[in-house]
């Protein structure tokens, strides 16, 4: 028997660290309060036929976009019908269409922004825990994306984590719930050095990271993506909580954001990938999966 419970104990912890997520992150537009109504009931259904278990909202706060009541009532709305199709919410809070100009200022400044920014998401957070069914949120999303460039010295790193571990602590105090965030990489650190600053990062702030592939945006040779992939992932050492896998190709580079969907051979077979070390698998974005204007 003694020997029995020595093996229970030394498997339990892998089962606890295994995660079941399966989730497609939904980036509100303006342009989708065009959408028929009637089609998105079906659209979240569609999502939950293909596999997927959880929704993470991009952001329900972008510059001014969602800011009236209107479209808060729209975001509402999405946001019931995710539950209603029996998948679980996570909701992503603040942003705005400047963030990456406004986290290239010097420290001081940046340090000014992100106080804005942590009352900017309690603002959010407290009204969709008043607004949506109790325990309806299973998580809260930062859409911060950190970078491997704005964040390498030391004097902008503080200020990143400074600001995190308020974030977390006073959303906690709206509802008590794990906070993610996301990063990406595009080689302006070592694979190695990338990795030891997400681990500090976490250890100090409690955010969970989810990566990005970069397997869309196609900046870095396979290889390369591989590397810093391995690096992130080492599950005897430091594995981030997920990854997120790109159902989209970029079509333009110096200009705008502009991509399509992978095709469907390419899609279904990014659609099998699943997060290493028994992480998180997420996918981006459901525009690239499902036509919303004729969701089939």
């Amino acid at each position: 028997m003694r020997i029995l419970l020595i093996i229970i104990f030394c498997v339990l912890p892998s089962f606890a660290s295994a995660s079941d997520m399966k989730a497609i992150f939904f980036q509100p537009r303006e342009s989708d309060i065009a959408i028929p109504a009637e089609n998105w009931p079906t659209i979240f259904s569609l999502a939950k036929k293909k596999g997927f278990n959880t929704v993470v909202i991009q952001w329900t706060g972008f510059g001014d976009a969602f800011s009236s009541p209107k479209n808060q009532a729209w975001l509402r709305d999405r946001m019931l019908e995710v539950s209603q199709a029996e998948l679980k919410l996570i909701v992503g809070l603040g942003s705005s269409p400047d963030i990456f100009t406004r986290l290239k200022q010097p420290p001081s400044i940046v340090g000014s922004y992100f106080r804005k920014m942590n009352e900017t998401n309690l603002v959010l957070a407290q009204h969709w825990v008043m607004t949506l069914p109790k325990d309806a949120i299973s998580a809260w999303y930062l859409p911060l994306e950190i970078d491997d460039r704005q964040w390498r010295e030391l004097p902008a790193r503080a200020e990143l984590i400074k600001y995190l571990k308020r974030q977390v602590l006073d959303l906690n105090r709206v509802s008590p719930l794990p906070v993610y965030a996301s990063s990406f990489f595009v080689g302006n650190m070592t694979p190695e050095r990338y990795a030891a600053m997400l681990e500090s990062i976490e250890a100090q702030s409690k955010v969970r990271f989810w990566i990005q592939d970069g397997a869309g945006t196609n900046k870095l040779m396979t290889s390369e993506r591989d590397s810093y992939i391995g690096a992130i992932t080492n599950c005897e050492a430091y594995a981030v909580s997920g990854m997120i896998y790109e159902l989209f190709k970029q079509t333009q580079v110096d200009s705008d954001f502009a991509a399509k969907p992978l095709s469907p051979l390419e899609m279904s077979k990014a659609l099998q990938q699943r997060g290493p070390c028994q992480g998180d698998s997420l996918f981006f974005a459901l525009n690239y999966l499902i036509d919303f204007s004729n969701p089939k």
